[in-house]
């Protein structure tokens, strides 16, 4: 019987991420359509901002810029873990949420995020309110589990800041998006770690129990 009701709850755990995969490429797919129209036909930049230098010196500084600005988040984000209960209590969420993804499927939502988000906010909004507006808006839009403003909140403005300013001085998206997938394939695959940890914990003190 026990046996039978793992199976079930792996099932039912496959079927809800399968449903959480679709409805987060629709969002995200979404969000980077328009980002890119408007990048494309309001601002006309969307190739400027995303062709790649052809010298290796500038190319490798783009690249290492991506990868320096994700180490500072990726710290920012184990501070906050760290100094703020409510901050680890959310990514507990995140991780009942999306834990159970393989690899290749964390690896994907860490990448149409990315691109999703990075082309929404930072190619069409950000040359409309500025890097301040931008990192707010992006702020308002990461709420806490009840809908509500939280340390999540100030951590995605920071996260904002720092995507941003990276876009205003190169005015190449690339940096940015480097970075954000960075952030977010490691933040995604941990979750994956903790989330093991978390079930196998589970289950061993149900087996004590038994």
């Amino acid at each position: 019987m026990q046996d039978q009701n793992d199976a079930g709850n792996e099932t039912s755990n496959i079927e809800q991420m399968g449903n959480f995969v679709l409805s987060s490429s629709v969002f995200y797919v979404g969000m980077a359509g328009v980002g890119a129209m408007v990048s494309l036909y309001r601002h006309h930049s969307l190739k400027k901002i995303l062709t790649l230098p052809a010298e290796m010196p500038a190319l490798a500084t783009l690249v290492g810029l991506g990868f320096l600005g994700a180490a500072v988040l990726l710290i920012a984000n184990y501070l906050f873990e760290e100094q703020f209960p409510s901050f680890k209590i959310f990514r507990h969420v995140l991780m009942q949420m999306i834990g159970s993804a393989t690899i290749p499927v964390a690896l994907y939502l860490a990448f149409i995020s990315a691109i999703g988000e990075e082309l929404l906010f930072r190619a069409a909004v950000q040359p409309v309110l500025g890097l301040i507006g931008t990192s707010l808006l992006f702020g308002l839009l990461h709420l806490g589990p009840q809908g509500l403003i939280s340390v999540w909140t100030l951590w995605a403005i920071i996260s904002g800041l720092m995507l941003g300013w990276m876009f205003d001085s190169t005015g190449n998206l690339w940096p940015s998006l480097i970075c954000h997938f960075l952030v977010n394939a490691v933040s995604m695959l941990t979750l994956r770690i903790q989330y093991r940890r978390f079930v196998a914990t589970h289950s061993k003190q149900k087996a004590n129990k038994a």
